[in-house]
């Protein structure tokens, strides 16, 4: 198994947290923009998390031959069927912060009851070899919508993302507590087991 990985991605925000996950369950990994200039994406197109890592991921991996580790995430809101999910960035505008992503989500949402405010977060990532081999896993994790942005260990929908069992938001919990029950940390699990059980 590769021992170091490169994360394919811009969002430095979200490069900083797959690695956490990453690491939490033994693979090193860091953005790539630590290791090379700046890479211009192909543009997201399509309305399928694999399909935007996986296209993210080979890309990457032959532009830099080496292998990396890309990911697709998003947030569905019940409540909004017609919004939000997999083109979540992109309707909200990818240079919108994610403080300004967080208060258009609690606008949509503002005239529904607590109880209707469930939310699903998804997370799909995909290790790609420059040889054109890949492996792709998922993870869901479920809850609901704040009131209002509270937590500091972590930022993006992290602090708007409430776990009744908990009482709190992802945001609220340290970093031990909280990445095991990410949508991504759950993910890099998987991907970690997977990984294992591969040869080389």
């Amino acid at each position: 198994m590769t021992n170091k990985w490169l994360i394919a991605s811009n969002n430095r925000g979200k490069s900083r947290d797959l690695a956490l996950c990453l690491a939490y369950y033994g693979l090193t990994a860091e953005s790539y923009l630590d290791q090379a200039s700046k890479l211009d994406f192909p543009p997201e197109t399509t309305t399928s998390y694999v399909d935007n890592a996986v296209a993210k991921a080979q890309f990457a991996a032959e532009q830099l031959q080496c292998p990396v580790i890309a990911d697709d995430s998003g947030i569905e809101l019940p409540a909004l069927p017609a919004e939000f999910g997999v083109t979540t960035a992109r309707d909200l505008g990818v240079k919108t912060s994610g403080y300004d992503r967080n208060e258009a989500i609690l606008a949509a949402l503002a005239q529904v009851p607590a109880a209707k405010r469930q939310a699903t977060m998804r997370a799909t990532l995909v290790a790609a070899w420059p040889d054109g081999r890949t492996l792709t896993v998922q993870a869901t994790v479920t809850g609901y919508i704040a009131a209002q942005q509270m937590g500091h260990y972590s930022g993006g929908f992290d602090r708007l993302f409430w776990l009744p069992r908990y009482g709190r938001t992802l945001a609220e919990l340290p970093n031990q507590w909280r990445l095991p029950l990410t949508h991504r940390g759950q993910a890099a699990q998987k991907l970690m087991t997977q990984l294992k059980a591969m040869k080389g």
